[in-house]
């Protein structure tokens, strides 16, 4: 995984954009006109767009790619049973760190349905030792496996209640998650709130 601030070189994928209206990003939007000098974890591949639009508001942006890195053979190990299982712990404790940095912001989208099941309660474990008190975090979960709206895209900001989804890759969403068991990944946050998006998609804030 590699963490990246200010990198404008970087592209992203060729495919056409499509539009979605988020309610989610347009309260986490409204947070970051609102404040100054906000340090904002982005969660995909590197977006030159996201990271021009969120520099302009003088924020300062890292992104993790994790979702791909999740695929490498490296993090696959014989489990007690003689079974090939995904070493979890291994696994977040090389892509859960972002580098030792705190951020204000996190974008988290919907990374953690297309990750190992296993290592998701640790993603938020860990991204909530990340987030300063205060801090905004953004996550979208899918209420199917697949179909319209579960292709893997990458997120790109804009400046309304809306962001711009671009295919990225053929990454399978690997677990669902009820807003039960979403609470219970946040728990110990001041507080969270639930909001039906698109194509069933449920987008969650939480504020640390």
């Amino acid at each position: 995984m590699g963490i990246f601030s200010r990198n404008k070189d970087a592209g992203g994928g060729n495919s056409a954009p499509s539009t979605r209206a988020s309610r989610g990003w347009g309260e986490t939007l409204e947070y970051l006109k609102s404040h100054e000098g906000l340090r904002v974890l982005d969660f995909g591949d590197t977006s030159p767009a996201n990271i021009n639009f969120l520099t302009s508001l003088g924020h300062s942006v890292y992104m993790a790619n994790v979702v791909e890195d999740a695929t490498k053979p490296e993090w696959q190990k014989v489990g007690e049973d003689g079974k090939t299982v995904f070493d979890h712990e291994r696994f977040a404790e090389a892509n859960f760190d972002f580098s030792g940095k705190e951020f204000d912001a996190v974008l988290l989208w919907d990374t953690a349905d297309y990750l190992p099941p296993s290592s998701v309660p640790l993603l938020f474990e860990r991204l909530a030792k990340k987030l300063h008190p205060g801090g905004r975090l953004l996550a979208f979960s899918h209420g199917k496996m697949d179909g319209p709206g579960t292709q893997y895209v990458r997120f790109h900001v804009t400046d309304k209640p809306e962001v711009l989804t671009v295919p990225t890759g053929n990454f399978p969403i690997l677990g669902l998650y009820q807003p039960r068991q979403i609470e219970q990944f946040l728990d110990g946050y001041a507080d969270r709130r639930f909001l039906l998006g698109k194509d069933n998609t449920r987008e969650v804030i939480a504020v640390r």
